[in-house]
């Protein structure tokens, strides 16, 4: 055999995350993410985030929910499910937003029009003193 299946990969890939999180790295946490292969050769993304910092999407998340008018503490439901938005992912075209089900943690992704529609920010009423004119 000269080529990797999938089922390989997905083995060594959990294998991996296995190794790495009987390891304690302190303040950071180490994740084994993509994998891209050709043949017998594969290369597998591993991401180092320090405890408490913020990722790339979370960063973004600010910027583009100020921007979009997204209130990023809302849950909504969805198809039954309780969802929340956590990321946004700035490179995608399509579905830039990310959410997450609140039961399990399951990582799911939305469009625009379905995070304005679900996430929107609610009109503050503010309290305005009526003016009385006397006649």
């Amino acid at each position: 055999m000269t080529t990797f299946t999938r089922q390989q990969l997905n083995l060594l890939r959990t294998s991996m995350q296995i190794a790495l999180d009987q390891y304690d790295f302190g303040e950071m946490e180490v994740d084994v993410g993509k994998c891209h292969y050709t043949g017998g050769e594969a290369t597998f993304k591993v991401k180092c985030i320090l405890k408490g910092a913020k990722t790339r999407e979370q960063i973004d998340l600010e910027y583009y929910a100020d921007l979009h008018g997204i209130d990023t503490t809302t849950i909504a439901n969805l198809q039954g499910e309780d969802m929340s938005i956590i990321g946004y992912k700035s490179r995608a075209r399509k579905k830039p937003w990310i959410l997450q089900r609140l039961r399990d943690g399951a990582e799911f992704v939305c469009d625009d029009n379905l995070a304005k529609r679900h996430f929107k920010k609610r009109e503050e009423i503010r309290d305005q003193p009526i003016k009385v004119e006397r006649v």
